[in-house]
């Protein structure tokens, strides 16, 4: 019986998730522009990552660009976590 239950709830979850967006030219102008100004004058953007069929969306400051790497370092507001992220990841990204 708890085979069942796992198995509907994998079921579930999976129904969930959703495929990437495929950003157009304009949008990814616009999320690289807020990525620069919270860099270079501290300020918060809320950021939008798809990871797995899912989308996370967090209020943080980028404080460090690595283009070698293609990721960003965010310093993420709730608990002043530091965190790095795949730029391939960034979805959305707005000025608050």
């Amino acid at each position: 019986m708890p085979e069942h239950v796992k198995l509907l709830n994998d079921v579930q979850f999976d129904a969930n998730k959703t495929s990437k967006p495929q950003l157009e030219e304009q949008q990814l102008e616009e999320l690289q522009i807020v990525i620069m100004e919270s860099h270079h004058y501290t300020l918060p953007i809320k950021i939008s990552t798809w990871e797995n069929g899912f989308t996370n969306h967090m209020t943080a400051i980028v404080d460090t660009l690595d283009m070698i790497k293609k990721e960003i370092r965010v310093e993420i507001q709730t608990d002043y976590e530091m965190k790095c992220m795949l730029i391939e990841k960034i979805i959305a990204a707005e000025r608050i």
